[in-house]
């Protein structure tokens, strides 16, 4: 009966009651991939999103995503060999990343924003924080906007739920792009098994962003990250 119901709720959302919210797989949300999704990166993004393999694998999800379209697909499970390929479990192979927080604990309590950051810092990544409660909501968006236009670049975001009128609370996934004339941004939701990828306008978005993790007692936000360039 619970399934149905998230079904009815979900095909209800899907026909506009959340306006704000609109799935990419509707007459909308392609019009706007059409206009708005012209680079490879966003290409490369969406070839490798996956599904968080557990409830509070976002974080480990959005990452390995992340990292396999930039070309990091090290470390890579043996299982796999000869073939390469990180994965959510492969990023804890690198003892940094156990350091900063254990496998069982982010199986438990999942990863907050600072960690997330400390995480693909452990993986060689320049990385950006913001959280959002730091910076005005058109800094933010020009933070964000330039992200998904710029090669080598990634945003991925931590925001709460409930402003959506979604199902659950806190939760991390990658951008991948923006789309001018409904200032809404493509999010690649790695909780696939709920909601498919979806635009939801910025005021909307940094709304959720704005909301305090109960963990960090700080705000969510986002983190924004590149690889590091080789020296001469």
């Amino acid at each position: 009966m619970r399934a149905i119901l998230l079904a009815l709720s979900l095909l209800l959302w899907a026909a506009g009651a959340q306006a704000d919210v609109v799935l990419l797989p509707s007459a909308a949300g392609a019009e706007r991939f059409q206009r708005s999704v012209t680079l490879p990166d966003s290409f490369a993004l969406l070839a490798y999103i996956e599904t968080e393999q557990r409830l509070t694998f976002c974080g480990p999800a959005s990452l390995a995503a992340v990292f396999n379209s930039l070309g990091v697909h090290d470390p890579s499970p043996q299982e796999l060999y000869p073939y390469h390929l990180l994965t959510q479990d492969s990023l804890f192979l690198i003892a940094k990343n156990q350091a900063t927080k254990r496998y069982g604990a982010v199986e438990t309590e999942g990863l907050t924003l600072d960690e997330l950051a400390r995480f693909a810092a452990n993986m060689g990544a320049t990385v950006a924080t913001v959280h959002a409660t730091d910076a005005t909501i058109d800094a933010l968006r020009d933070k964000l906007r330039s992200a998904v236009s710029t090669p080598g670049t990634r945003a991925i975001i931590n925001y709460s739920r409930k402003p959506l009128n979604q199902d659950g609370d806190g939760h991390i996934s990658p951008l991948a792009a923006y789309d001018a004339p409904t200032d809404s941004f493509l999010v690649l939701d790695v909780a696939r098994y709920k909601y498919p990828p979806q635009w939801i306008t910025f005021d909307l978005l940094y709304e959720a962003m704005r909301t305090i993790d109960s963990s960090s007692h700080k705000s969510r936000g986002a983190l924004i990250l590149s690889l590091k360039k080789a020296g001469p």
